[in-house]
């Protein structure tokens, strides 16, 4: 029989061993080893400050969308459809021994956000519970990492990527590393919408938009008609001679609406406008 005290330190040794494992396995990401989305977005756990912690870097986190690796301006918007690069950069001081990222992109309501298509060789594509991650896929000499991203389909508004990065002092452990979080998010572009007469004062029937709101000062009845960007019907309205204010919301839809105004004035002649405005 073995005796208890040789168990119990045998027992103690694994755990220890056990401990180290999980510890050092983290460099390989959270989502491969934890199944947990650390991101900082919208229903993620807690961020990498739940295990790293005490390191003397201080971290500079940075996420830029290219249309093409690492070329041109960062851009500020996205094209329905269009593929792009994402840079995510873990900027730090001192030196760390290495680099490690957590990173999704969703809509406002959590949801995924486009398509990852690929990543740089430093990293790795996952899933934790339906939402997509890219993350490191060991501690990284690099403290740049990439992701091919696939932009969605126009008219559900803005995208919003969520990135933790951390700097490490590479000591296969949590002690001694620094994190930093970080957010970017991105509108819908406005390319193809053809808006020749909006915020023109001298038409009798004044429209325009702000961020909250449609206004318009109409001298003849006319009907809205609603349409989203990709084209889909969304509601008709029937305006009154008058002063009218119609919310951004509960239009059915967020992001782009093209809202078409069409009557018959006094002199018997038709009105068409066109105005452009962001549904919430």
């Amino acid at each position: 029989m073995v005796p208890a005290t040789l168990r119990t330190s045998v027992l103690a040794t694994l755990a220890t061993v056990a401990f180290a494992l999980t510890l050092m396995s983290h460099h390989n990401g959270v989502a491969e080893q934890q199944n947990k989305d650390r991101t900082g977005a919208p229903g993620s756990q807690q961020v990498c400050t739940a295990c790293h912690s005490g390191g003397t870097y201080s971290v500079t986190p940075s996420i830029a969308v290219y249309s093409n690796p690492g070329v041109g301006t960062p851009a500020q918007t996205f094209t329905p459809n269009n593929e792009y690069y994402v840079e995510f950069t873990v900027g730090a001081t001192g030196a760390p021994a290495g680099y490690g990222f957590q990173a999704t992109a969703v809509f406002a309501n959590g949801s995924n956000a486009g398509t990852f298509i690929d990543c740089t060789s430093n990293a790795q594509l996952e899933d934790v519970g339906g939402r997509h991650i890219v993350e490191q896929n060991d501690l990284s000499p690099s403290n740049t990492f990439g992701l091919y991203w696939g932009a969605p389909d126009g008219g559900e508004g803005p995208v919003t990527f969520y990135a933790s990065m951390l700097a490490c002092n590479g000591a296969n452990g949590n002690s001694g590393d620094s994190y930093g979080g970080t957010s970017l998010t991105l509108d819908e572009a406005v390319t193809d919408i053809e808006c020749p007469d909006c915020l023109d004062p001298d038409q009798p029937n004044r429209i325009w938009a702000t961020e909250y709101a449609v206004f318009l000062e109409n001298t003849t009845d006319l009907t809205l008609d609603a349409f989203a960007v990709d084209g889909r019907w969304l509601r008709s309205i029937n305006l009154p001679e008058g002063r009218h204010e119609l919310s951004a919301t509960d239009w059915g839809v967020r992001g782009l609406v093209i809202a078409q105004f069409s009557g018959v004035d006094a002199q018997g002649q038709t009105v068409l406008r066109t105005q452009r405005f962001w549904a919430h």
